[in-house]
């Protein structure tokens, strides 16, 4: 929509829907640190007395958005099922199966990216319940019921990082090839073949600077002080002044090794990766063998407790790096992103000594941080909650 259209539109509309409209615009388009009262008066064209008269605070406001969006939600979501629900009177083939679950996500992140980023930015239990109903639904329609708990929980983790756009087309390929993975295990329990993933992360990379490492000297204090703050206080307590202040060093010293805030988050993830998925030696770590039961109460345990920094990290870089053109080459590194550990833990699951493709693991690793936001976000019980955990993850369980 042209801006001078934008702006005549929102001009006649009542003050409240004015501000809830401009703050979904702003969740879906701008990065965390630029989104603020200032900002949303003026993109609503109101005054900041407006948003205490209509709300209360800013917390109030938040809430309403979050429920005007999740009621727009549930009224596409109605509308996918109602367009899908002729499949359930047809055998439905894998490749089908696969190609309508990303289809479903891409469009979920890309068409309705303003209501997709206000169940990221404003989450709660009424989203969770309607993701959970809508995923559920969807793949009964299209056989999987079966494994509904898998699909859902994967839809919310893969969707999370499919809002992380990078190089559109390429990033498409890469939904497709992980769901496909995902599918082809949970219909036929083999191996995908893979390739999509590879090339992604070769591009990433290519197009991004890593950071250096980071083990020894004023480098691997400033890593650890970041890794730390980012763990406590999510991306928000990621700043040059805090990160200095927590290595003892300088500002300029902190400036000076790592140049940008994209930058230093990347490093706060890479060094909280390191320490807290690989347990310091990756080899020792590696060398690790648990039985798949054993290896499956582990992981629910540590999950349902919220005691994972790095899924917690990964969901708070994502929200930072959502938006933003300075955030761009991080997002395709984020996205396509190593996970030794991920594959150290499906191959304890899966009971096997052949390494899962690094698709299967990226799967996996959605369906955990599924399981992650339901812990933090839904209201249900924890015996509820952890059944439905392990329902998800059951299908990757080896046969006692």
């Amino acid at each position: 929509m042209e801006r001078s259209r934008y702006v005549r539109e929102i001009a006649v509309k009542p003050t409240e829907l004015r501000l809830i409209d401009a703050l979904l615009g702003m969740w879906a388009e701008l990065p965390i640190d630029q989104i603020s009262v200032r900002a949303l008066v003026q993109e609503a064209h109101s005054a900041q007395a407006a948003i205490h008269y209509h709300f209360g605070d800013m917390e109030r406001l938040y809430v309403t958005a979050s429920a005007a969006a999740l009621a727009q939600a549930e009224a596409w979501m109605a509308d996918r099922l109602a367009a899908l629900a002729p499949l359930e009177e047809v055998p439905v083939p894998p490749a089908m199966q696969a190609a309508l679950i990303t289809a479903t996500i891409a469009d979920w992140t890309g068409e309705q990216r303003r209501l997709a980023m206000a169940a990221r930015h404003a989450p709660g239990p009424g989203w969770e319940r309607s993701h959970l109903a809508f995923w559920t639904r969807l793949a009964e329609v299209i056989g999987l019921g079966a494994h509904a708990e898998t699909i859902a929980c994967y839809a919310h983790g893969e969707a999370a990082r499919h809002l992380l756009v990078w190089n559109p087309a390429i990033d498409r390929a890469l939904l497709e090839e992980t769901t496909t993975a995902l599918v082809t295990w949970l219909t036929a329990r083999r191996f995908g073949e893979e390739g999509a993933r590879a090339a992604h992360r070769a591009l990433a990379r290519a197009g991004y600077r890593e950071p250096p490492p980071s083990s020894t000297g004023e480098r691997a204090a400033v890593a650890g002080a970041a890794a730390d703050l980012l763990a406590a206080q999510g991306h928000a307590g990621v700043t040059f002044r805090a990160v200095a202040a927590q290595a003892g060093v300088t500002l300029g010293k902190v400036v000076h090794l790592v140049g940008t805030k994209s930058e230093l988050l990347a490093l706060a993830l890479h060094r909280l990766y390191e320490r807290e998925a690989l347990g310091g030696d990756p080899e020792q770590f590696q060398a690790q063998r648990f039985a798949p039961q054993a290896m499956l109460a582990i992981m629910l345990d540590a999950v349902l407790a919220g005691s994972q920094p790095v899924l917690a990290a990964y969901d708070e870089i994502e929200r930072a790096i959502y938006n933003g053109a300075d955030h761009a080459p991080l997002r395709g590194l984020v996205r396509a992103m190593e996970d030794p550990s991920g594959t150290w833990a499906l191959t304890q699951l899966l009971g096997r000594e052949e390494e899962p493709p690094a698709s299967l693991v990226a799967a996996f690793s959605a369906i955990l941080r599924g399981i992650g936001h339901r812990a933090a976000h839904a209201a249900t019980t924890p015996e509820i909650l952890r059944a439905a955990s392990e329902a998800a993850l059951r299908p990757f369980l080896s046969a006692p």
